[in-house]
């Protein structure tokens, strides 16, 4: 009896499964094709600024181009790990925002202008309109993270 009760069972569980697996197929390929034109729409902002934006040019000249496109930029330190210790900001300005890890409340992403100036002291962290742009770079950034 407990065998037959178990055998009454076994399609609809099966087909519970498959429809599950579906779901979670389904959500995994939108969420590619998602992230496929997120990415895209990274490499198009790149590609603007990296054409209009030439390393060399001025801090001044970078931060004048985005003020009169009026584009929103904030300052941050060390978008290149490698270079902390150089004491020159570089300037983000947000072009998109991707679903956070659950340790995190946002994962924001930045077309980063990095500079190179005259090296600060150990302690100190500045932006001069003379600091001339070494690289323009997608950066993404976690934020709120635990």
């Amino acid at each position: 009896m407990i065998w037959t009760n178990t055998r009454r069972w076994r399609l609809p569980t099966a087909m519970l499964m498959v429809v599950m697996l579906s779901v979670v197929v389904v959500r995994c390929t939108l969420g590619k094709r998602a992230q496929q034109k997120r990415e895209v729409r990274y490499q198009s902002a790149l590609r603007l600024y990296s054409d209009a934006l030439r390393p060399g040019i001025t801090r001044l000249e970078v931060e004048e181009y985005l003020e009169t496109r009026n584009v929103q930029f904030r300052q941050m330190c060390c978008v290149d790990g490698k270079d902390f210790s150089k004491g020159v900001y570089d300037d983000l300005t947000k072009i998109g925002e991707e679903d956070a890890p659950w340790f995190c409340s946002q994962k924001d992403v930045y077309i980063a202008f990095q500079f190179a100036g005259v090296r600060r002291g150990a302690n100190s962290w500045d932006a001069f309109g003379t600091d001339t742009l070494k690289s323009v770079s997608i950066y993404r950034w976690l934020e709120g993270c635990l």
